[in-house]
């Protein structure tokens, strides 16, 4: 079965494990990435940012910090309780070597 948001994507998605630090209207955030591109990253976490937020986010991926800013594009939680899965399109980003 396609993922019903596979249609929307811009660039190709990999899968990437790994955690995340987000900040989101003076709240701190931490998740787990389930994949990333270089338009955007879905995470999970157990805080729900609000649609639209504007959101920066710090990761470490293969021997590179990556820091950037984004828009909040989707939040899913399909049972109370669970983690909330949350996708941001990437306005802009900058890497660095560990």
């Amino acid at each position: 079965m396609a993922h019903p948001y596979s249609t929307q994507r811009s660039s190709p998605r990999a899968l990437a494990v790994c955690p995340i630090s987000v900040t989101f209207e003076s709240c701190e955030a931490h998740g787990i990435v389930r994949d990333i591109s270089a338009g955007g990253i879905f995470f999970y976490s157990s805080s729900k940012p609000p649609l639209h937020a504007n959101i920066s986010f710090s990761l470490r991926l293969k021997g590179k910090n990556i820091t950037g800013t984004g828009e909040v594009v989707r939040v899913e939680q399909p049972a109370p309780g669970s983690a909330i899965g949350i996708a941001i399109k990437i306005s802009s980003y900058n890497e660095a070597a560990v």
